[in-house]
């Protein structure tokens, strides 16, 4: 009898992952607000790790480029059918926006009606 061997995704592991994701978002989120954003330590510092807020005030904080760069994963999803239809005409504010050609951000069907980078 042959067995056959599938791969089990199970909520728990996707719910793991969109769990490490949040945590690196939040992570992100605090180094931009953190005096850490232009630490020369910012590679090897224990304080940033531990932080629950914004750090503000730090005894090992230099200006400057990092000792160590900085590598983060970024991951990249697939563009949808409807995305690249939604790209062909645009709906709302964005009709009329002088940034539409470099814009990124996303454009639901039903048209984009509050924008603040729209101009």
């Amino acid at each position: 009898m042959a067995s056959k061997k599938f791969k089990a995704t199970s909520i728990a592991d996707r719910s793991v992952e969109d769990e490490r994701e949040r945590a690196q978002w939040q992570m992100e989120q605090l180094l931009q607000a953190s005096l850490c954003a232009n630490c020369r330590h910012v590679g090897d510092c224990a304080f940033l790790s531990k932080a629950c807020g914004p750090i503000q005030n730090c005894e090992i904080y230099e200006c400057g480029l990092p000792e160590k760069p900085r590598l983060v994963v970024v991951k990249k999803a697939c563009a949808r059918v409807e995305e690249a239809e939604n790209k062909a005409a645009p709906v709302g504010l964005c009709i009329t926006c002088e940034n539409l050609r470099g814009c990124n951000l996303p454009k639901p069907a039903g048209g984009v009606w509050m924008c603040e980078e729209y101009c």
